[in-house]
């Protein structure tokens, strides 16, 4: 197990930023290491951390702990490189992956890291476009109730303005008709 100086801070890790390192350093995950070794459910359990995203960082934290590099051949000194025998060091150098092996690994970590964030990304987009759909549809819904209630309301309107000019036409063939019988008597 490595001493708190060699573990990999949290903030550190591909796919961390500011926000989630401070967020999972107060619930007690600051390294790497941690999150590598800590149960699914605890990481679920930490708020604003679902089932997906507990799953994509506990892979990227796992890969990153495996690119780590392995402390090599001690090299204090020359004398101590000339003394070691030629088998020792050909065993070495067989333990300890290769820069090579290193760099391709680091790099699979990186592609693997970035894949699982567009994943993320993706993930979030789909869930926010099927919020604006749903939002969407519920906004068509009110203006066609919002549509009838409207032609309901004219319609009302329309028969209480008809019934208002029925009303004063009466009124003005009741007076027509006062004046039409005054002048009748006015003649007689």
């Amino acid at each position: 197990m490595k001493d708190e100086a060699e573990m990999t801070p949290i903030q550190n890790m591909r796919g961390v930023g500011p926000a989630l390192a401070r967020h999972l350093r107060a619930h007690g995950v600051a390294t790497v290491e941690e999150l590598a070794a800590i149960d699914d459910g605890d990481l679920c359990r930490i708020p604003g951390i679902g089932e997906r995203r507990a799953a994509v960082l506990k892979r990227v934290a796992l890969m990153e702990e495996e690119t780590v590099a392995e402390p090599g051949p001690d090299a204090n000194s020359a004398d101590d490189e000339k003394t070691k025998s030629s088998s020792v060091q050909a065993a070495d150098q067989d333990r300890s992956p290769s820069a090579s092996e290193l760099e391709m690994k680091a790099r699979l970590a990186e592609a693997e890291a970035a894949r699982l964030a567009a994943e993320i990304k993706a993930a979030k987009a789909e869930a926010k476009a099927a919020k604006a759909k749903r939002k969407a549809a519920v906004l068509a819904e009110e203006f066609a109730e919002a549509r009838i209630k409207a032609k309901q309301k004219a319609k009302k309107v329309k028969a209480k303005a008809k019934k208002a000019i029925e009303k004063e036409k009466a009124k003005a063939k009741a007076i027509l008709d006062a004046k039409a019988a005054e002048k009748k008597k006015k003649r007689k």
